[in-house]
């Protein structure tokens, strides 16, 4: 293998940093709504490749030097691959753009350079420590999932992980109700970058032990695979969930003059569906409506719920994403983004305050050390949302209770609260309309799907537009609504597995396995090297 990371010692350190420009951009095309996964089989190989041979181009130069010479290449994979895979997140500024028209160009372009800054290390990591050899896969997943993990941390935005790719695959997916999102990382970077590997490798010895390694591996998933499945993949509970999307637009959601046709859009649906039942005869019924459903505080009025509820069953319950208000002194107010559970009595049983509010969207980071610099009202940028700190807290016990998850709250693998064990399904009730007809909605539905296979619990979506749907605890999506459409549909919950071994142990056991791998990949590889040079002493 080390023939071909001479062959890069003639491209200069500018095409370096445009061909894997290049490939994090193509990279892209491996997420939702795209899917084409296997480009990956090229461009991460490349990646590998391009970093950690660039010590052929620059074996002269001195060490600082040549270590920002890796580090904006690694930066260049990861500027091209958040660019392109990120642009939605400015779609949603367009919507009151004389209100957010100062956030555009930090958003386009800062945000991905901060992302990429990670891969920067990731290159860094590789270029330093990465053998040049097969054992590099297995080394270079450790790498990226370490910083990723750091990524997640440090930025709070755990979007596009390299693994996501993998999202659709059903059978490989599974791995994270033992070890959890990260691990699609782990298990991507060996599967993308393998095939390549093996194929330039020279010595006999590591290609038949990393073959071994590697089936190995993936037995290991699909068998453990075809065992979860057979266990609960069919299974559902007497839970009737109806979800409405109503498919209004954010322009017409907040125009005083829709308000009323927008509101009764929701009411009439809920009438209807209220009237109707499955063939199943559920016992519970729940009528879902998204986030902030309606620009009113629905606590504050009930007469729009008792509207439904007056048709309601004993066991039949309104689940409605709402703002609430607390007074805080004479004239102010602390909101919130809630959620509110309502039985067939038109009293609330139940509340959540959302807990992981969105930067610059629902709060302004760094808000009071911008007010004092006293050149703009920063504030007005923003909703000004206070951030809730518990889970659900409901008065009826008998309810079948969810863990909320609040728009983008569904994308923290380890968000969840763990006190909530006696909880049975996962509700994120979502408002996609901010990105219009772009990849973010598919790309937030894939994600979701994971929280259901971490948990082992059932996952139901609800968008005020975007993409609804329902998700069993194997992630096999039961029903799926189109982007941006009007959506009302009834669907039986599926039930719940036992408490799947993420839940109990978190990421350490995924990181532990790490690190053992990464012990025994630098003593093989001390051990060949010794090897190596002794027999080249006693042949010399």
């Amino acid at each position: 293998m080390n023939v071909l990371y001479v062959k890069f010692k003639n491209i200069s350190f500018i095409r370096r940093c445009l061909i894997n420009l290049f490939l994090g951009a193509l990279s892209v095309l491996s997420l939702e709504p795209f899917g084409f996964f296997y480009i990956l089989f090229i461009t991460l190989p490349l990646f590998l490749l391009n970093s950690t041979s660039s010590y052929e181009m620059i074996n002269n130069s001195y060490y600082r030097k040549r270590l920002i010479h890796v580090f904006l290449i690694g930066l260049s994979f990861g500027f091209g691959y958040f660019f392109f895979g990120l642009y939605w997140i400015n779609i949603s500024f367009l919507h009151e753009f004389d209100k957010y028209f100062l956030l555009i160009l930090p958003s386009l372009i800062i945000i991905p350079i901060i992302l990429s800054l990670f891969y920067g290390l990731i290159a860094v990591f590789l270029y330093f420590f990465c053998p040049r050899n097969i054992t590099s896969v297995f080394f270079s997943s450790i790498v990226f999932t370490s910083v990723e993990m750091i990524r997640s941390i440090l930025t709070g935005f755990p979007w596009s992980q390299i693994g996501h790719a993998l999202i659709p695959i059903e059978h490989i997916i599974q791995i994270c109700s033992l070890f959890g999102e990260l691990s699609l990382t782990t298990i991507g970077i060996i599967l993308f970058t393998f095939p390549a590997m093996f194929m330039l490798e020279r010595n006999n010895s590591y290609k038949k032990t990393s073959l071994l390694v590697f089936i190995l591996i993936f037995v290991s998933i699909f068998t453990f695979s075809s065992y979860r499945e057979g266990n609960y993949k069919n299974s559902s509970t007497d839970i009737e969930i109806n979800i409405l999307q109503p498919n209004i637009t954010q322009k017409d959601k907040w125009d005083p003059d829709l308000l009323e046709m927008n509101i009764n859009k929701l009411v009439d649906q809920s009438i209807e569906m209220a009237k109707t039942t499955s063939a199943n005869n559920p016992g519970q019924r729940y009528f879902i409506w998204p986030e902030t459903a309606i620009p009113v505080f629905v606590d504050e009025n009930p007469s729009i719920t008792h509207k439904i509820t007056k048709y309601f069953k004993e066991d039949d319950y309104l689940m409605i994403g709402s703002m609430r208000r607390e007074k805080t002194s004479m004239d102010a107010y602390e909101f919130f983004n809630s959620f509110f559970i309502i039985n067939n009595e038109n009293k609330i049983i139940g509340t959540y305050d959302k807990n992981q509010l969105v930067p610059f969207g629902e709060y302004l980071p760094l808000l009071k050390f911008f007010e004092k610099l006293k050149f703009i009202d920063l504030s007005a940028l923003t909703g000004n949302f206070s951030r809730g700190f518990t889970g659900l807290t409901t008065l009826d016990y008998n309810i079948y209770i969810p863990d909320v998850l609040i728009c983008y709250e569904a994308i923290f693998s380890n968000r969840l609260y763990e006190e909530i064990n006696e909880t049975n399904w996962l509700l994120n009730i979502t408002n996609d309309a901010w990105f219009g007809r772009s990849t973010g909605p598919y790309q937030h539905f894939s994600m979701a799907r994971l929280r259901a296979v971490e948990r082992g619990k059932p996952l139901v979506r609800v968008a005020n537009t975007g993409i609804s749907g329902v998700i069993n605890s194997y992630g096999e999506i039961i029903s799926k609504s189109s982007l941006n459409v009007e959506f009302y549909d009834k669907e039986i919950l599926p039930s719940k597995t036992l408490p799947t071994f993420y839940t109990k142990y978190n990421y350490y056991p995924l990181f532990f396995i790490l690190l053992m791998s990464f012990i025994f990949i630098c003593y093989v590889n001390k051990y060949n090297y010794k090897y190596t040079k002794q027999k080249d002493e006693e042949n010399g």
